[in-house]
């Protein structure tokens, strides 16, 4: 059987894919982890625990696929900055929008049935989620889909790109500096919490506009790297090391090293020859619907929290593992039949839009 291709056509790095669909499910498990608490070994629920550190990933992840698809096309004050931003709100904002108006239902029903109060609800943060600025500084706390906090912050990192792109130009940089300033801005994301005096890494209202984009544009410059180096395989595995290392000395000592360790986690994985298991068909399914994952199944909790917990017992197994089956049904519904045909419709819509004042201009 000969090994699966480590990229696609489209140019897709398999690895990358598969490893946004584990992180997904280590944000899911984090929120779960108290009610699997009675039925995990206290050392699995304190590497749930850590589950919000897939977070950080994710933007890391997130600046690297955005640099790689789009560093060469996008120029500040051009057409293409409109392209691509619209091409972001067409990915992350339909699915953010139906789970949000899947709280609201939740919400209303709240109200009406006596359990909870209209102001309990915080109206404000829920126009701010509207317009996917909640985690722009504007609120003291996460409200709604919690979750959406990063998508927030990930879409100010976009309206950033175009800006970082043309200030730090990547590809004209020696890679000595590059691999510098990747150290420097992650060494700053914990200097960040340490200064403000938030534990690293809460308080996401106050601290996750500069964890997001700190990370996303290390994101960018580990990209440039990959773009320089991606003939040279052999610096996949000490990559690799180097990321399990720095995870331990975080986990053990509490180094301030997480972006770090998934910086070079990142880049071992897109070097890497083949990909092993990270390139596998069911764990890149997993990546690809990881977004309809990581949005909806903290709506789901919800929903499951009221229905079958109960206060002072342990939930048991079927019914935990009801939820988790609920979550990767409703990731593979929402990514095949939303998620993505909404977002074929919004660019086929931009493209017939862009396509017409060129279709009514005069022949010369």
């Amino acid at each position: 059987m000969t090994a699966p291709p480590l990229r696609t056509q489209d140019g897709e790095l398999l690895p990358l894919t598969s490893i946004r669909g584990i992180a997904a499910w280590w944000v899911v498990l984090f929120h779960l982890r108290f009610l699997l608490a009675p039925w995990l070994p206290a050392g699995a629920i304190a590497v749930l625990a850590k589950g919000n550190l897939a977070v950080d990933l994710f933007f890391v992840l997130s600046g690297f696929v955005i640099y790689l698809n789009y560093g060469g096309r996008v120029t500040p004050g051009r057409a293409s900055t409109g392209d691509f931003l619209f091409r972001r709100f067409a990915r992350v904002y339909p699915l953010h929008l139906l789970i949000l108006l899947g709280f609201l239902l939740y919400s209303a029903a709240a109200v009406a049935f006596g359990s909870a109060t209209l102001e309990a609800q915080d109206p404000g943060y829920f126009v701010a989620s509207l317009f996917l600025v909640q985690n722009w500084g504007f609120h003291e706390a996460t409200r709604w889909n919690v979750p959406a906090w990063s998508i927030s912050a990930e879409f100010f990192a976009y309206l950033l790109f175009p800006i970082a792109l043309k200030a730090l130009a990547p590809e004209r940089r020696p890679a000595w500096l590059l691999v510098a300033v990747i150290a420097i801005l992650a060494l700053s994301v914990h200097a960040f919490f340490l200064v403000f005096g938030h534990p690293f890494p809460n308080a996401v209202p106050q601290t996750g506009l500069y964890r997001c984009v700190a990370q996303f544009v290390i994101g960018m410059l580990v990209c440039e790297l990959y773009r320089r180096w991606k003939g040279e395989t052999r610096l996949a595995v000490p990559l690799l090391a180097a990321a399990l290392g720095l995870a331990a000395a975080y986990f053990l000592v509490a180094l301030p090293v997480v972006p770090l360790a998934w910086a070079a986690l990142v880049l071992g994985l897109a070097l890497g020859r083949g990909g092993g298991i990270l390139s596998r068909p069911l764990l890149v399914w997993l990546g690809r619907v990881s977004y309809a994952t990581y949005l909806s199944h903290y709506l789901l909790l919800t929903v499951f929290k009221l229905l079958f917990v109960e206060t002072g017992g342990a939930t048991p197994l079927p019914l935990l593992a009801l939820y988790l089956a609920a979550v990767l049904a409703a990731s593979a519904l929402l990514y095949h039949g939303f998620e993505r045909p909404a977002q074929r419709r919004l660019l086929a819509w931009h493209k017939r839009r862009r396509a017409a004042p060129a279709a009514l201009a005069p022949a010369e």
